[in-house]
């Protein structure tokens, strides 16, 4: 399945806009006029159980994607995981199932692909779950993951392993 780049965002989840997430994303977008949304440049704090955080900037951006049906999630690997700035992204999913099911509503049947970049040679085990798993709660699909290695000292590394992007036309 291919999406056009006006069907699309790219969630950048990164706390170096400029660093080898963004390489990646820049390899995989190849020019094309594809919106990019930094989380680092949205105010808003992690899951809140009685919602004191509705007025933070989380709902803002949400309403600002909601509308693409192809998501690119676009993370470096932190300690095995996703970065923290995109783990609060996706916890905050919550409030889209709790506060604001409208919005909740309007994500069924949109697609998800992650983008990730590190150093080691493949994603850890279990990488992708956390992915998997929150689209198929929220009724999206989940379209898989692409990983760009880099190495210590930044220089992009042809790994024959990752998997090639299609998601794109």
């Amino acid at each position: 399945m291919a999406f056009a780049p006006n069907q699309t965002v790219v969630v950048l989840g990164t706390s170096r806009d400029d660093g080898n997430t963004r390489r990646a994303v820049d390899e995989v977008i190849a020019g094309r006029p594809i919106e990019i949304v930094s989380l680092s440049q949205f105010n808003f704090s992690p899951y809140d159980y009685q919602h004191r955080n509705t007025n933070d900037g989380f709902i803002q951006l949400i309403e600002s994607i909601v509308d693409k049906p192809f998501w690119i999630l676009a993370t470096p690997v932190y300690w095995y995981s996703m970065s923290a700035q995109l783990k609060v992204f996706v916890d905050r999913q919550t409030d889209l199932i709790t506060v604001r099911k409208d919005l909740g509503r309007r994500l069924r049947g949109k697609s998800v692909a992650v983008l990730a970049s590190g150093t080691d040679p493949e994603l850890p085990e279990g990488f992708e779950a956390p992915f998997q798993l929150t689209c198929g709660d929220l009724g999206m699909s989940y379209l898989g993951a692409s990983y760009h290695q880099f190495e210590k000292n930044d220089a992009p590394i042809l790994n024959p392993r990752m998997r090639p992007v299609t998601w794109l036309s």
